[in-house]
């Protein structure tokens, strides 16, 4: 029933963490015209909802693959090993924090205060991406938990069905069709983005996708990807206020697109020559998402020595640029800050 191969560090998985992460760019950038679709011309808006629609499953990729790699182990003996995983992510979280903290406060024109800065990461994100790592050390702290239901999960087919439909109803679901009971039954917090996490490890550890063809993926991603936009098109024309239910990573069309999209790059071959080039821009991911945000601006202010003439560009050639080149850029920082020893442990 199962396929027991350890997915260790693969090069599909890698190809996934960077195309995770430069749909990240892709969200991210696309927003400010999503949101101004007021006072754009309807094309821009279309274009930019496109884009994010198709990027959307960025995150639950993210997610997913993070399950993929990490559950399924005994970790009843190494319950030590949490708190180290933990501090792997909150020291770089702090390290970040305090930099975003600083640079909102240099442009608005108050003091830089290192405790204050720490203090306002204590009660949450100080910009609004790094609501993930925030979830992402919660989850880490529930893995001893997960992982035997993992094991669970892969030993038993109608188990798996049973949670992953409770899952699907209680998060998807919901999302078009709000069902009143679910928020009295306090289902949603546990069954939330651990079920991505479970999800990622089942899709690669079971045969459930095995007799699925990649163009039958292919075909389902881009009917969920529609899906996205023609909804999001629709709920914002009968919206004075940007409506981003469409955009939401629990709705059913991007779930659907990024088991699909899941399952695609899982079906990847990297030829030899690209393998280790690709193993390395993996590995600096992480601090490439925390930077992002800083460079954009800075690209936008011409502070790397070059402009981008955004405004002379067509909406989808202005986004992808300037989405092309922020992930150059942080590429190229976070390769530099790789220089400096133990800088990893800092940055991320």
């Amino acid at each position: 029933m199962t396929q027991q191969q350890d997915p260790g560090r693969l090069a599909w998985a890698d190809v996934c963490r960077l195309l995770a992460m430069f749909g990240v760019l892709l969200i991210h950038i696309s927003a400010p015209i999503f949101y101004d679709y007021r006072n754009i011309e309807l094309n821009s808006f279309l274009v930019a909802n496109a884009l994010d629609s198709i990027a959307r499953v960025s995150v639950p990729l993210f997610a997913m693959l993070s399950g993929a790699l990490l559950l399924g182990r005994d970790m009843s003996k190494d319950l030590g090993g949490i708190v180290s995983r933990v501090l792997k992510v909150a020291i770089p979280l702090a390290f970040w924090s305090v930099l975003h903290v600083f640079w909102i406060n240099y442009w608005t024109g108050k003091p830089l205060d290192v405790a204050n800065a720490f203090a306002q990461a204590l009660q949450g994100p100080v910009m609004y991406h790094l609501w993930f790592v925030y979830m992402t050390i919660g989850v880490y702290i529930l893995l001893p938990i997960l992982q035997p239901i993992s094991v669970a999960l892969l030993a038993s087919e109608r188990l798996a069905a049973y949670f992953f439909g409770i899952w699907f109803v209680i998060n998807a679901v919901t999302v078009y069709y709000p069902i009143d009971i679910i928020n009295h039954l306090t289902l949603t917090s546990f069954l939330n983005w651990p079920g991505y996490f479970l999800l990622g490890f089942y899709l690669i550890r079971s045969d459930i996708l095995s007799k699925v063809p990649v163009w039958c993926s292919a075909i389902v991603f881009f009917l969920a990807s529609l899906a996205t936009f023609l909804i999001s098109w629709h709920l914002n024309s009968l919206s004075s206020t940007p409506n981003e239910t469409a955009f939401l990573y629990f709705s059913p069309n991007v779930l659907i697109a990024a088991c699909a999209a899941f399952h695609m790059i899982r079906k990847i071959k990297v030829t030899a020559v690209l393998i280790r080039p690709v193993a390395f821009m993996s590995s600096i991911v992480f601090p490439v998402y925390f930077m992002h945000l800083l460079v954009i601006d800075l690209i936008k202010a011409g502070m790397f020595g070059f402009t981008l003439s955004l405004a002379s560009m067509s909406t989808a050639i202005s986004i992808l640029s300037l989405s092309l080149s922020t992930f150059a850029v942080c590429l190229v920082l976070a390769a530099l800050t790789r220089v400096i020893p133990y800088s990893a442990k800092l940055v991320g």
